[in-house]
């Protein structure tokens, strides 16, 4: 138990230490086919609580962290290009909210991005999508978005959907709520 709590703690100082070249991690995923450009959530939603945005060099480093405690985790990140996670808090629904995602939805179906959850509820609006080249997932995007709380992870690389949660559990991101 406090082995997890320390690997987490090591984790998330080392994204820390990493935040200054997070730019430079950002323009390097841009170049995969599962990179998912949100454009400029601050102007919509304000400063983000969480932000998070690992590249393959520190994903390696998790992996091997995570390596004793869980090698199926650690398979995983090998496989992994890149994870951006974004999470904002408010007391409402920011303005123009629902309509930002309407447009990243879009702009991903234009790009051949598949549809595989939508929900639409005056509550909350959610997005998952996938890319798919052939028979491999070459990423997966989560737009969610309700009364208090956004959250838009883009995961780049090769994974099935079912494990999309083990990758938001390292990172202490609850996608489901």
């Amino acid at each position: 138990m406090k082995i997890s709590l320390i690997r987490k703690v090591l984790t998330l100082g080392l994204t820390a230490m990493l935040a200054v070249p997070a730019m430079a991690q950002e323009d390097a995923l841009k170049d995969y086919p599962g990179y998912v450009d949100f454009g400029e959530l601050n102007s919509v939603f304000g400063e983000p609580t969480v932000q998070i945005s690992v590249g393959q060099s520190l994903l390696g480093l998790v992996g091997a962290l995570s390596a004793s405690e869980d090698p199926e985790a650690a398979e995983l990140f090998k496989r992994l290009n890149g994870v951006r996670v974004n999470v904002f808090e408010s007391d409402t629904m920011a303005e123009g909210a629902v309509d930002f995602v309407k447009d990243i939805s879009a702009k991903l179906s234009e790009r051949g991005w598949e549809s595989v959850v939508t929900v639409n509820s005056n509550e909350e609006q959610v997005r998952i999508f996938m890319k798919i080249n052939e028979d491999k997932v070459e990423g997966i995007t989560v737009m969610a978005v309700e009364e208090n709380e956004a959250v838009f992870v883009n995961v780049i690389g090769s994974l099935n959907p079912e494990e999309l949660e083990k990758v938001m559990d390292n990172f202490d991101v609850d996608v489901d709520g």
